[in-house]
């Protein structure tokens, strides 16, 4: 397994991963009218901003053989500032990590996790955060094993017209990337 930085040509994998992530570990959580219409083609819109290099965001793919298995979005933490003011001591953010569950439990999103830590703490955006979908337990379990905790934040997230409450994890900023 490899990770590097996604790209437009991951545009479409990237898609295929997330899709059958949400349907592997939001069934039961999101509608499942929802996720059936998940989409399985990348939106230009997507590809563009894959096509971008940001100072403070980053798309990381993890790779077996010829396939991306995985993709985590790191960057700066959207709800505490703009692309503007992100930097140095601002907090950091997961955006996203998903990777396909034929692929759970093997090591790819510890991979993809601990590459984003490291791309975040390198460029001073601390503490890391991460939005969690309420009831998803294959993603809270994933997070606390590398050592988010609960910082009491909730909020809602919504999906194609309705509303699922989702929690904030931190990563305590003592929290050292892992080495291996």
């Amino acid at each position: 397994m490899r990770i590097r930085t996604g790209g437009p040509a991951d545009a479409d994998e990237i898609v295929q991963v997330r899709t059958a992530s949400w349907r592997a570990a939001y069934s039961g959580i999101v509608s499942e009218a929802t996720l059936a219409e998940l989409p399985e083609v990348a939106p230009e819109r997507f590809v563009r901003n894959l096509a971008q290099r940001r100072e403070y965001a980053i798309t990381l793919v993890a790779e077996k053989g010829p396939n991306v298995i995985g993709f985590a979005s790191v960057g700066w933490d959207t709800r505490e500032s703009g692309e503007e003011q992100s930097g140095p001591g601002e907090p950091g953010e997961v955006w996203a990590l998903y990777v396909h569950p034929d692929h759970w439990g093997r090591g790819a999103g510890y991979a993809l996790m601990r590459e984003g830590h490291r791309w975040l703490a390198g460029r001073g955006l601390l503490p890391v955060r991460v939005w969690e979908l309420v009831g998803n337990g294959v993603g809270r379990r994933f997070y606390e094993r590398y050592g988010f905790v609960a910082d009491g934040k909730r909020d809602d997230f919504e999906v194609a017209g309705a509303s699922y409450p989702i929690e904030r994890l931190v990563l305590p900023e003592d929290r050292a990337v892992p080495e291996w």
